[in-house]
């Protein structure tokens, strides 16, 4: 009977150790992660922006390219305030998680602690019967004996197995507390950090506004600055094109329709590369996106871009964003323009000022190509770059990363 008692008590203890060691935390370390490298990502691209904002505005004189940098400033915060505010949410579910984690643990420390009791009360209630040396001695035989003794020995160990299982209980109980507390804390702190930034939100909104409203007074050569670049880019584009035809037209007279091996395989690798090759400019700030959207002033005018255009320093070091080929060089409206094959795939580089390479050059991830173009009525520099897969354009921004 005692022997009964005792097993039950102790298969009860063991499984609600283990239940308690396997309860299911929702919240993912890992999105936590994701998102906090995410937030860092924008927080660097908003204070390179913020400093090629204050460097535009040492010229003195409102410009487009103040508002395009306002402009992009403006949705980087916004998706750092998305972002935080997801952040956000995950907390929520770790508090909501972690609340629940210690009420089962604080349950089950109540059952153990109640059947560890019952194990008490059994082995003060039958002292007398557990007295080791009368227990033995009372035996029948020497076989009888020698299992009482194993009995009292596995009942003294059980007792103690109990103890750990509650202490061990008692100390999970107190981290996930202090877990709590932590994330509470946190919480608290994100919530300041996104007041702060939807702040600061609200003051780019308004700087954004006074520069809008400063450059209507320039109206008529505003619209003519805007007309002027968007047909010098056209220009650009069609030229780009016209290379790009030329040359694949080139590479399947010379292949004869087929495609070398180490293009598939350059190829290959360069699309396994999305979202990590390197930026063409070790430091600059996209000020002009892929697509075809209204222009964020002049919602008639339409703007295609194949590419992208990085705000840089002046002369700055232009680098190949992958391994290849130089397959292209040439000058449009007085700039240099270089394109690098990888296989099937393009990188195009616009508006340099120098080149260091010739054409068919092997290039190696970030080795410099050349510096960009030098205009002494700027302070800084513009490059446009492209990603194709043959003739299509692709969105050099899911291509790059710092």
């Amino acid at each position: 009977m005692i022997t009964t008692h005792v097993k039950r008590i102790f298969l009860c203890l063991l499984i609600a150790y283990v239940s308690v060691g396997n309860v299911s935390n929702v919240y993912s370390q890992a999105t936590k992660a994701s998102l906090t490298a995410e937030k860092k990502k924008i927080e660097k691209e908003l204070a390179e922006q913020k400093k090629a904002l204050w460097e535009v505005q040492k010229n003195k004189k409102t410009s487009l390219r103040e508002v395009q940098i306002l402009s992009n400033q403006i949705r980087k915060q916004e998706q750092l305030i998305q972002t935080m505010s997801t952040e956000l949410s995950c907390l929520d579910v770790e508090i909501n998680t972690i609340s629940q984690e210690i009420v089962l643990l604080q349950s089950k420390l109540n059952e153990l602690i109640k059947e560890y009791e019952k194990a008490i009360y059994i082995a003060y209630k039958y002292r007398n019967v557990l007295s080791k040396v009368s227990f033995v001695i009372s035996a029948d035989n020497v076989h009888q004996a020698l299992k009482r003794m194993r009995y009292l020995h596995e009942y003294s160990n059980s007792l103690k197995r109990q103890l750990l299982i509650i202490k061990d209980t008692q100390e999970k109980k107190k981290k996930k507390e202090e877990s709590l507390i932590l994330a509470k804390q946190e919480k608290e702190h994100l919530l300041e950090d996104r007041n702060k930034e939807k702040t600061n939100l609200q003051q780019q909104q308004g700087e954004k506004n006074r520069v809008v409203n400063s450059l209507k007074k320039r109206e008529k050569d505003i619209n003519a600055e805007i007309n002027r670049k968007i047909r010098r880019q056209k220009a650009i584009d069609n030229q780009i094109a016209k290379i790009i035809e030329a040359q694949l037209a080139a590479a399947k007279k010379t292949a004869v329709g087929k495609t070398p091996e180490a293009d598939v395989a350059l190829a290959n690798d360069f699309a396994n590369n999305q979202g990590k090759l390197p930026w063409p400019v070790e430091r600059g700030t996209i000020i002009t996106n892929f697509g075809t959207y209204s222009h964020p002033e002049v919602s008639s005018v339409k703007i295609t871009n194949n590419g992208i255009n990085i705000l840089t320093d002046k002369l700055a070091p232009v680098r190949a964003v992958f391994k290849g080929k130089v397959s292209t060089i040439s000058v449009i409206d007085g700039a240099n323009v270089v394109i690098i094959s990888h296989g099937t795939y393009l990188s195009v580089y616009s508006n340099l000022g120098n080149v260091n390479v010739k054409i068919g050059d092997q290039v190696s991830t970030k080795q410099v190509i050349g510096t960009m173009k030098l205009d002494p009525n700027d302070n800084k520099s513009e490059l446009h770059f492209e990603i194709r897969k043959e003739r299509t354009p692709l969105n050099p921004a899911l291509w790059i990363s710092r």
